[in-house]
């Protein structure tokens, strides 16, 4: 009986150890998830102002740090808040650098997505503090402005109307402090630039940021050229890391697999992160919308009707940061296009542009790269934008056909002539500008007898036979599409030329300034700045007034007579032999001026 009552004891003393167990257990479960609810309760009772006079008069720290250590932890109902900023105010003499603690305590409180108390109780406070101690306008401006970040709430990746509503008030407080506080523009002059996230963060952070840089060029324009060269240079950064192989690649799986979670490889590895080239693409994509609805907006009154003096305003500051930020900058693919919008307004804005491209292109004191680059963007706007008229695409070819004549009769006059490209790079381009601008325009510009006699005006043909010879160093597809267009109307004959230079293209070797051996193949950049716009949102505000190219085929029986009278090793490959059509020309892009030749 007594082993049949120890093996109960036994048996009924194990459940009690493991029900215990399980009460500790979902005790500790309990208490970690339980949501901290702390009521506001100052230590010993005592006010704000008690504590705060009590450690600069004692330098005891204790009753201090707490409470900066309860305002910056505990979770604080909206009652509490606005008593607490209520004592604070009563102290705001007390409040200097010493203090320093306390107030960053109050500033990390989140105060926007409070009730309509606590929030002008925090507007006035923030006020008040910097209008009596202007040394914490730093660190104040800095806790605005890194709430330009959303936190938690969003709603599919977008901004949700809380957040919207919360920047509505972060702003109105800002605005203040802007004209109560004059050092304050300075101070937020870098506190933006500070905290402009890094281009790869998703698309939340750039969407909220953009959005709040905006709102301040709004109610404070004189911060607009400083912003939008602070944009122009971020959202170039998001453009040349962007490609358009890859946002093609990612349109493509997304049509194909629109159910699917499978991401194909599109991203890159960096020194410090891994960058997703295919998200880089759609952030790039809503950011230049939103900047391109903002200079709508901006260009646009109430009514819809162009304003112009504000679009002469802006277009100073565009033009600007342009030069600045855009035009020395090599790759970029869709930023660009934030001006091909703006001269889509009012055919004096193109006007003006193109005038102020040329002026770059004719002014030896710029550096050749950008006179290169600014010939380039006349070229590439002449030829894609719908909004330039014939007469402006006359006069355009008009001015580079007489640059291009005196520079040659110039050299012409010398006694010898270096030939090295590299001497003659701004000639170069401006000779592939032009003979790109009658490649792609040219049934505009064969309409009439009229328009032929212009062409026939420009001398196409001694441009090709200087001693230059720029077809040597231009794209081949701008070439033999020149040359099938020149022959068509008779303008010029490029093939015996052409010819000669196939037979005579040997590489070039030279040195760079640290003395290392580059080989070069003595062609120009193929970089034509409008080509395509391949973001699918924002090309809505730019597809109206774009230029698609239509490949049109040409019959060349004459030319392919003469090649097969020439020997063997001078025979290449130029099946001319095309039917007409008006099929649009689904290109390469970054590595074709915007068409291509059959060969």
């Amino acid at each position: 009986m007594s082993l049949k009552s120890g093996r109960s004891r036994s048996s009924t003393g194990t459940p009690s150890i493991l029900k215990k167990n399980s009460t500790l257990k979902k005790r500790l479960s309990e208490l970690v998830n339980a949501s901290p609810k702390v009521r506001f309760q100052l230590p010993h009772a005592k006010k704000v102002q008690t504590i705060l006079s009590e450690y600069i008069q004692t330098n005891d720290p204790k009753q201090y740090l707490s409470l900066v250590c309860f305002i910056r932890d505990a979770e604080l109902p909206d009652k509490d808040i606005s008593d607490l900023l209520v004592e604070a105010t009563e102290c705001i003499s007390l409040l200097n650098q010493d203090l320093r603690l306390f107030v960053e305590a109050l500033l990390s409180v989140r105060w926007t997505d409070r009730n309509e108390t606590v929030v002008t109780e925090y507007q006035s406070f923030i006020v008040n503090l910097l209008s009596a101690h202007n040394y914490h306008t730093k660190i104040v401006i800095d806790s605005l402005v890194s709430q330009f970040l959303p936190g938690q709430t969003r709603v599919n990746g977008q901004l949700s109307q809380v957040i919207t509503t919360n920047y509505v008030e972060l702003h109105k407080l800002i605005n203040i402090l802007l004209k109560v506080v004059p050092m304050s523009k300075d101070f937020l002059r870098q506190s933006i630039i500070k905290y402009y996230p890094y281009y790869n963060k998703p698309l939340i952070f750039q969407q909220s940021y953009l959005k709040n840089l905006l709102s301040i060029i709004r109610y404070q324009p004189s911060f607009r050229p400083d912003i939008l060269h602070l944009i122009f240079s971020k959202l170039v950064i998001m453009d040349v890391n962007a490609p358009k192989e890859i946002i093609e690649q990612k349109m493509e799986d997304e049509d194909m697999f629109p159910m699917d979670d499978i991401k194909s490889v599109k991203t890159i590895q960096t020194t410090y992160t891994l960058v997703d080239r295919g998200e880089l693409g759609t952030s790039l994509d809503t950011c230049m919308d939103m900047v391109l609805d903002y200079i709508l907006e901006e260009c646009n009154d109430d009514q819809g009707n162009l304003d112009w003096s504000k679009t002469k305003n802006l277009y100073r500051d565009l033009v600007s940061v342009f030069d600045k930020v855009v035009l020395p900058t090599y790759g970029t693919h869709h930023v660009q296009f934030i001006m091909f919008v703006l001269c889509s307004l009012k055919p004096a804005l193109t006007e003006a542009f193109l005038n102020h491209l040329w002026r770059n292109v004719c002014d030896l004191n710029v550096p050749v790269v950008l006179r290169q680059a600014a010939v380039s963007y006349v070229a590439s706007l002449v030829a894609r934008a719908l909004f330039v008229p014939l007469s402006m695409l006359k006069g355009t070819l008009q001015q580079m056909a007489e640059w291009i004549h005196s520079y040659a009769a110039h050299q012409d006059g010398l006694d010898s002539v270096n030939t090295d490209v590299r001497v003659h790079l701004v000639f170069y381009s401006v000779c592939q500008s032009l003979f790109y601008i009658v490649a792609f325009r040219h049934k505009d510009l064969v309409a009439s007898r009229k328009d032929v006699a212009f062409l026939q005006s420009l001398q196409l043909g001694k441009m090709v036979t200087g001693r230059l010879n720029p077809l040597r160093v231009c794209q081949p597809a701008v070439v033999k599409n020149f040359a099938a267009v020149t022959r068509q109307y008779q303008l010029a004959y490029c093939y015996t030329v052409i010819d000669h230079n196939e037979r005579n293209n040997l590489p070039t070797i030279h040195q760079d300034g640290k003395g290392a051996r580059l080989i070069s193949d003595n062609l120009l950049t193929d970089f034509f700045p409008f080509d395509p716009y391949i973001l699918e949102q924002s090309s809505r505000k730019v597809q109206p007034h774009y230029r698609d190219y239509h490949e049109e085929m040409w019959s060349h029986s004459s030319e392919v007579d003469h090649k097969e009278n020439q020997e063997d090793d001078d025979f290449l490959d130029n099946s001319h032999e095309f039917t007409s059509t008006n099929a649009r020309n689904k290109f390469s892009y970054g590595s074709s001026p915007g068409f291509k030749f059959k060969a």
